[in-house]
């Protein structure tokens, strides 16, 4: 597609880092001309707000890497409609976000209220639970929010056991893809994006030879946990070890055990075969088999661990020097200014690039730079005898939107502010702000059952063929590739694989630390989500609520 063409209709993240929605980091945008209409029409007329307003306070925008131009429209719109709710927006960094509402939470009482939640999952009783607020009335529909909101598309089941709280609302449809540059594709004499990981490999030397950068991606700590560089260590692992779900599927008798579980059989080809749409999955047996080091959870010896790290050492050995210590939005520059032919990407870089290409502050260059033929391809696939399946992708839902637990009064403004935010009403405002905005995007289709897309938008985001998602599962790629969910421990992981791809390990030396410090810190980790290793005896029964 040509850089340069002009989008004429209302314009997905991937979080990823998620957390991705109106970002302003690079390849995230949507430029629009019409804002989408509710569905159905009937509901056009049930959009005003009460006329006695009740609704009085502050609230807080403190998201993460947000646009502040965005959100101060959103905020307008809603104080206009409440004259006696002040909101203050003030966005915050992604770098070191997770420090700062951290910081919020030491210091006493914290003056945050809206926020995203993934990256601090060990205050996740510190934030508002939304189930007992789904069979409310939103007032700007005036039905019960629950049936505003796709909550299959956003992996909600809210008959699900396991699922005792619900602190965060992701409300776009993302999927994690690379996208790269024609021309440079096609100086060095390559006709077509790779299939395989192997010819991905080969068609990197041929452009390093050639004095370009093969792939451009960040280093630091952030990106190797939550950002671009997580999620490849969490998607092509994941390639080897698809039959995990034969050891953490629900079992009859198990608490977490549904109907569907019943008639469940295991199909490798089915890319989302170990969804929990199609089968009931028991944490209790994935935490069981990290302990006994059963199968594809153990990783010192295991070939399948051994082959999937070597093969991502030698593709972050393609990535710029010095990435070990890049930032996203340095290893974006690489990308938009031409030197570099791939990145990973977001949908969402169909109509964020040409606004990229002229942004100085992002090009480093006064004026922007020239822009180029850009193309995406998914996720290509490793060969061998170790191999499973083809690979999938991170295809999920983001925003990661929470808001920090305070009295009750705070808590329904805070939730009144939500459904006028995932109204057809709220969100119009929200689409029209990204349209005029030059830092802002959609990164994927909205999950809201009111509202319709503009069909050229629609179509954009259909195109991005699925290939299956690998996001949210309990599966060893996601549980191990990247320390195991407990911060001492992700830590810990982000010295090792720094070690490991800069050539200070070798790749058993890697796998033998990194087993060790599993195994160190596991007991920990259960501590910190309020479980025993007694409870793992017994995945078949609930464990006690503690507190």
């Amino acid at each position: 597609m040509k850089l340069g063409r002009k989008v004429t209709s209302t314009a997905l993240t991937l979080a990823l880092a998620l957390g991705v929605t109106g970002c302003t980091k690079g390849g995230q945008t949507t430029p629009q001309t019409q804002a989408p209409s509710s569905k159905p029409a009937d509901t056009q007329n049930a959009q005003a707000a009460p006329t006695a307003d009740p609704l009085k306070g502050t609230i807080r925008v403190n998201l993460r890497g947000a646009s502040a131009e965005v959100w101060n429209k959103m905020a307008e719109s809603y104080m206009a409609l409440h004259p006696n709710v002040k909101v203050i927006v003030d966005v915050k960094p992604a770098q070191g976000y997770r420090d700062w509402l951290q910081a919020q939470f030491a210091a006493g009482k914290p003056e945050a209220d809206f926020v995203m939640t993934n990256e601090n999952s060990e205050l996740i009783d510190k934030f508002v639970d939304y189930k007992p607020w789904m069979e409310k009335t939103n007032p700007y529909t005036k039905k019960p929010w629950k049936e505003s909101l796709n909550l299959e598309g956003m992996a909600i089941n809210l008959d699900d056991p396991q699922l005792t709280t619900l602190t965060n609302l992701n409300i776009e449809s993302v999927q994690i893809l690379w996208i790269y540059n024609k021309e440079i594709f096609q100086k060095v004499g390559i006709t077509q994006p790779p299939k395989t990981f192997n010819e991905m490999m080969d068609q990197f030397k041929k452009i390093k030879d050639a004095g370009y950068i093969p792939f451009s991606i960040a280093g630091n700590s952030q990106s190797l946990w939550s950002g671009q560089a997580g999620w490849l260590m969490r998607i092509f692992p994941d390639q080897y070890f698809r039959d995990y779900v034969n050891l953490v599927r629900s079992q009859p008798g198990d608490y977490t055990y549904q109907p569907k579980d019943e008639n469940w059989k295991y199909d490798v080809k089915d890319p989302y075969n170990d969804s929990r749409g199609k089968v009931t999955l028991n944490e209790l047996r994935m935490l069981k088999a990290v302990r006994d080091k059963q199968g594809p959870y153990k990783i010192e010896g295991n070939p399948a661990w051994r082959e999937a790290f070597e093969n991502l050492k030698t593709l972050f050995g393609y990535a710029p020097p010095g990435y070990l210590g890049m930032a996203e939005d340095q290893a974006y520059k690489l990308f938009l200014t031409g030197k570099a032919a791939t990145t990973v990407a977001l949908p969402s870089s169909y109509w964020q690039l040409p606004k990229d290409f002229k942004d100085a502050q992002k090009t480093g260059e006064s004026g922007g730079v020239k822009p180029f033929d850009f193309g995406y391809f998914n996720m290509p696939s490793m060969e061998g005898p170790l191999v499973q399946a083809p690979a999938r992708t991170i295809h999920v839902h983001t925003g990661f939107y929470g808001f920090v637990k305070k009295d009750a009064e705070q808590t329904a403004l805070d939730m009144d502010f939500m459904m006028y935010f995932t109204s057809p009403q709220g969100f119009k405002v929200y689409l029209e702000a990204i349209q005029n905005s030059k830092d802002a995007s959609l990164s994927g289709a909205p999950l809201l059952n009111d509202i319709e897309l503009p069909a050229e938008m629609k179509k954009a985001f259909e195109s991005f063929k699925p290939i299956g998602n690998t996001e949210g599962l309990p599966s060893p790629g996601n549980v191990l590739s990247r320390g195991i969910g407990y911060q001492p421990s992700v830590q810990s992981w982000v010295g090792l694989i720094s070690k490991y791809f800069s050539g200070q390990l070798t790749v058993d030396e890697y796998m033998k630390q990194y087993q060790a410090d599993i195994d160190a810190k596991f007991e920990a980790k259960l501590k910190e989500d309020k479980r025993e290793l007694s409870d793992l005896d017994h995945p078949e029964r609930k464990p006690p609520t503690r507190q």
